[in-house]
């Protein structure tokens, strides 16, 4: 399956990535950043919480030109408080740069009790 795609102003500075669950739940997850190839990945957030009062936000990469054609990854174990009936879960990974946001990428699905869930995201360096 191809991944969804964000386009980065070549002109602009390093983007971030905001990661969001809705529906009062609690959520485990994981940032990386892989190569081109979908290799070698880097730690960007491990082992981090959404119910820490840290704003979930991360600043992704060290050079801009480097980010082109690479893969952002982001999975989470998603938990809901009580195991209450015809509960969904959101998870919401929004990207931006410089301010603006250049793509919201949502995954949701019916929970009980935990579930695991994952997307990815491949950065392409457009014009200034």
């Amino acid at each position: 399956m191809p991944h969804k795609r964000v386009t980065l102003n070549a002109g602009g500075s390093l983007p971030s990535v905001e990661l969001q669950f809705g529906n009062a739940l609690f959520a485990k997850y994981d940032l990386y950043l892989y190569d081109r190839n979908g290799a070698n990945p880097q730690d960007i957030a491990v082992n981090q919480t959404n119910g820490d009062n840290i704003p979930d936000v991360f600043t992704i990469g060290a050079n801009l030109p480097d980010l082109d054609q690479r893969i952002l990854f982001w999975q989470a174990a998603i938990s809901v408080f009580d195991n209450q009936p015809s509960q969904t879960y959101l998870m919401r990974a929004i990207v931006s740069q410089d301010g603006t946001v250049l793509g919201t990428f949502d995954k949701t699905g019916p929970i009980t009790n935990t579930v695991i869930d994952q997307d990815t995201v491949r950065f392409v360096l457009g014009g200034t």
